[in-house]
């Protein structure tokens, strides 16, 4: 799994979805009581499975980093909201994706209402749910983290949404493999560019 990802870290990065050291990821199994997230300050093109780092969720609402591997390394700025997800949300293996596509962040920027798509390209609506944009806040911060869990609609251990677009920021995926989430990602982003192309 973890390898998985990595190698979707690549293939973002050769689209231009990931630069410098953005991006981040996560991965948990249901029956852990940690999860798997990128570390900071880390090129993800160049990711590798032993860089991951494991974080505590038994605590209800503070995380411990317990990684035994990526000595120096620190967790994704990102955290809390990793955190958020994958404490809250049920499934067997949840995968959390964050990464900056370029059409789709251009088109938040344009003031494109992304849940409007849905309306107008079957190939979103029948296999991509999106959520409420999450407006411009600043990174790296718990409120980022409890936008994001309002606008995907996390309650009672579940999601109603699959991605879910930051503006001027990027998005996050959610669901039950690395390459679902990235689907998610890629679909999202493919229409945004036949809308601004057409623009």
């Amino acid at each position: 799994m973890l390898e998985t990802v990595c190698e979707i870290f690549k293939e973002a990065y050769n689209r231009g979805w990931v630069t410098a050291r953005d991006g981040n990821a996560s991965v948990r199994y249901q029956e852990q009581d940690y999860f798997y997230i990128t570390p900071s300050g880390v090129r993800k093109q160049f990711m590798q499975p032993e860089m991951f780092l494991k974080v505590g969720t038994d605590n209800k609402d503070n995380y411990t980093c317990i990684s035994e591997q990526g000595s120096g390394l620190r967790p994704s700025g990102e955290l809390p909201m990793h955190f958020g997800l994958q404490k809250q949300i049920v499934k067997p293996v949840r995968v959390v994706l964050h990464m900056h596509p370029t059409y789709t962040v251009a088109a938040m920027y344009k003031g494109i209402n992304l849940q409007s798509l849905l309306n107008e390209f079957p190939e979103l609506s029948r296999y991509t749910s999106i959520a409420p944009t999450v407006p411009e806040i600043e990174p790296i911060t718990q409120e980022l983290a409890d936008a994001t869990m309002e606008s995907l609609e996390v309650h009672e251990g579940y999601v109603k949404y699959d991605i879910v677009g930051y503006d001027r920021h990027g998005v996050v995926a959610v669901d039950t493999s690395p390459w679902r989430a990235f689907e998610h990602i890629e679909r999202l982003e493919h229409i945004c560019k036949i809308v601004l192309s057409a623009k």
